[in-house]
């Protein structure tokens, strides 16, 4: 399907074979994974074979151990391989959905400053993955907690994780009308409203008590940097796996719903290649 438009509450689209085709998917309810189970996940990793478990689930536990290796109590598995034109990180936390999705905003700022320009991440309960630009050939600083912490305020500025927060919380301080029946606005209006007053805020009363409520909101409920802490505290040893393909654990992250996208020097990347390539198909040379 091509998306064509967005009129009221309904999305209009139309046929189109010649586009790689997404899959849709529906996160309905999910189990959070505790650190006791997170625990004995880890502990079944340990083990040389696995009768119990289901022939396709063990097969593909075989699998990743053939073609990379299974996470291990103690230390970090990082995962980097090229997939579908871009470059991906999969590191392998196993600390819960919240504190996996505050590793990719911190990892992603790290590694944007190291220079993997990277696009976007998704995190579950066991995994985060990143993909950019260009490959992650070291892990040395990668896991630095100092520089960490010291990047989250500035990161968390201009993200999209902070902008969906500030929205709920404008709704319901009023700022924003909440959808209702006979007065609907678009989905595309509702966006565009809570995302010129965040950055309008951000720019000019950074201090705002709305920002100050959005900020507590997200450190509360969807980052959890006390737990990347205590990660950091448990984990002894970090192994980078450079890969030629995505691994089997990696692939489910791939169907997971709710990317997010990143702000850093990617996009400005992704402008200059396009406007060099523009200027080159049009004859002309650059500066």
């Amino acid at each position: 399907m091509r998306y064509e438009g967005l009129r009221e509450m309904t999305v209009e689209v139309t046929r189109r074979a010649d586009k790689k085709p997404k899959i849709a998917t529906f996160m309905g309810t999910k189990f959070a994974t505790s650190t006791q189970l997170s625990d004995r996940i880890l502990d079944m990793f340990a083990e040389d074979d696995w009768p119990d478990l289901p022939h396709h689930t063990r097969e593909w536990l075989h699998l990743q151990r053939q073609v990379s290796r299974l996470p291990r109590r103690g230390e970090l598995l990082v995962e980097s391989f090229p997939h579908d034109g871009r470059e991906h990180v999969c590191v392998y936390g196993f600390a819960g959905r919240n504190a996996m999705q505050t590793l990719g905003l911190l990892l992603s700022h790290r590694l944007d400053e190291m220079g993997c320009h990277p696009l976007g991440f998704v995190a579950t309960d066991y995994a985060t993955l990143i993909w950019g630009l260009d490959p992650l050939e070291e892990v040395a600083g990668l896991f630095d907690l100092d520089a960490l912490r010291e990047g989250l305020d500035r990161w968390l500025a201009g993200n999209a994780v902070m902008k969906r927060t500030f929205r709920a919380s404008a709704t319901i301080a009023g700022l924003i009308e909440r959808n209702s029946g006979g007065q609907r606005k678009s989905g595309r209006q509702a966006t565009f409203s809570s995302d010129i007053l965040y950055d309008t805020l951000l720019k000019y009363d950074p201090d705002h008590l709305m920002m100050r409520i959005t900020r507590t909101e997200a450190l509360r409920g969807l980052v959890d940097f006390g737990r990347i802490e205590d990660l950091a505290r448990q984990i002894r040893s970090v192994e980078l796996r450079r890969l030629p393909r995505l691994s089997p654990l990696s692939a489910p992250l791939f169907l997971e719903a709710g990317r997010i996208p990143v702000k850093g020097s990617a996009e400005a990347r992704l402008l200059e290649e396009e406007a060099a390539r523009i200027m080159a198909e049009a004859g002309l040379s650059g500066p």
